[in-house]
């Protein structure tokens, strides 16, 4: 392994500090167009009067570059600067133009580039300048209705896939940047029905987790994988996007930007989206959030385990994942997941005929139940009165020293009489009988012991 001069002189680039120290790339995306837009609206002025030139260009590197070296020079200064960003935004924040949600995280690229270049900013006294956090208990999940009336109005198979994908498997609108193929596994019965589906989201981030997917949406997957083949002329390959951008003659993913929009456009078409009056600033149902919470307020309604439920949605359950060793490929978690189908089944065709299967799983685990009960008995009573037990009960009824004289010349003639004369069925009732007498001492008579036909 050797260290060469370059990678050493990048870590001299504040602007490439930024970058590494960035992990996902969906946030990655996020966090240079948010610093962008921060860095272009700093004064030149200010670059003139305090470093005696200004920024060459307008490129990303250039201005992260000469801001961090302002920042350097006078922490104090670089504070000032977020802090009038900061108090401009509230202003869009008052105007109803922006959640107070979303402006921290118009502040957080900044910290992490005045971060990653060791820069000491009080961000506590800065954070105070943030405007109170909405609360959002007010809004709602989507429910089964609207969802019913989105597949109706859906004018494609690939609006019906994302809305069956987005209920079913709860995941957030960036997971749709990560997706491909390779993420996706079918469990089947033995039929070739669809049990359900396993969905990998974020794969190959530190945030990556299992959710699962219903039947419903994996049949429609499946269509769609067909339709993909009818367009292309191939099965998708492993590493293609699980859903691709149609308006693009080549495999192009379909992204969390295009699927807001399809979404947008058909929540609107089922009259969810009217304009908002004047002092509303945010709908009843959140356009892609609303899938989430109805995933989630199904899973409670099926008392799905709490730490299987968070685990599905990819929320953090304290030490819990840390210490879990479980095997993913095992998927444990799915019979949970199991319990919620029916609630998240969003087709009430295809709900009715999953239920009539489970009734029908269920009889079916009965019956099995009843023939190994119904084995075990014959088990049993072969141990305990078939034709080894019976002679050995024989041969220790004739060499116990305290069987009568008479009872031991007699017991074999019965026994003889018995094991020849009658059926087996009919040989281990009467075994029966005599075992119940002697555990009751109660003396049978021998019309009571033996069938009529003795």
């Amino acid at each position: 392994m050797k260290i060469t001069i370059d990678e050493i002189n990048e870590r001299n680039d504040p602007y490439q500090l930024f970058l590494d120290s960035i992990k996902s790339k969906e946030t990655l995306r996020k966090y240079k167009k948010d610093l962008q837009s921060f860095l272009k609206i700093v004064p030149v002025k200010l670059y003139k009067d305090h470093l005696g030139k200004a920024p060459r260009n307008k490129e990303p590197s250039t201005l992260a570059n000469i801001f961090v070296k302002l920042s350097k020079k006078d922490p104090e200064l670089a504070a000032n600067v977020i802090a009038t960003f900061i108090k401009n935004e509230k202003k869009i924040v008052n105007a109803g133009k922006l959640s107070a949600n979303t402006l921290p995280n118009h502040i957080k690229p900044i910290k992490v580039l005045l971060d990653a270049n060791r820069i000491p900013v009080h961000w506590k006294s800065l954070n105070k300048l943030l405007p109170r956090r909405e609360t959002l208990s007010n809004d709602r999940a989507y429910t089964k209705t609207e969802l019913q009336k989105m597949i109706q109005v859906a004018p494609d198979i690939t609006d019906k896939l994302i809305i069956q994908l987005f209920s079913s498997g709860g995941f957030r609108l960036d997971s749709w940047n990560y997706f491909t193929w390779k993420d996706y596994i079918a469990f089947k019965n033995k039929d070739g029905s669809y049990r359900g589906g396993s969905l990998l989201v974020y794969r190959g981030d530190p945030e990556s987790y299992w959710t699962f997917v219903t039947p419903e949406a994996c049949s429609t997957l499946e269509l769609y994988r067909e339709k993909w083949k009818a367009d292309i002329g191939a099965y998708p390959r492993p590493d293609d996007p699980l859903v691709r951008a149609v308006k693009y003659p080549m495999i192009h993913r379909l992204n969390s930007k295009g699927v807001r929009k399809r979404v947008e456009k058909i929540v609107t078409e089922i009259g969810l989206r009217p304009p908002l009056p004047p002092g509303k600033k945010r709908h009843e149902v959140q356009l892609d959030h609303g899938f989430r919470k109805y995933f989630n307020t199904m899973l409670r309604r099926a008392k799905v385990n709490f730490l299987d439920k968070e685990d599905m949605m990819g929320h953090k359950v304290g030490l819990e994942r840390h210490y879990e060793r479980y095997q993913e490929e095992d998927f444990e978690r799915f019979p949970e997941y199991q319990k919620a189908i029916p609630f998240l089944t969003i087709s009430d065709e295809e709900r009715l005929q999953l239920e009539n299967q489970q009734k029908q799983e269920e009889i079916n685990q009965l019956e099995t139940k009843n023939h190994e009960i119904d084995d075990l008995r014959k088990r049993i009573e072969e141990l305990e009165y078939g034709p080894e037990k019976r002679n050995s009960d024989l041969l220790n009824a004739i060499h116990n020293t305290d069987t009568p004289t008479l009872e031991k010349v007699l017991r074999p003639l019965v026994h003889l009489v018995i094991e020849k004369k009658y059926s087996e069925e009919e040989k281990r009732e009467i075994f029966k009988k005599m075992s119940e007498s002697r555990k009751t001492g109660k003396a049978l008579k021998l019309a009571e012991l033996l069938p009529t036909k003795f």
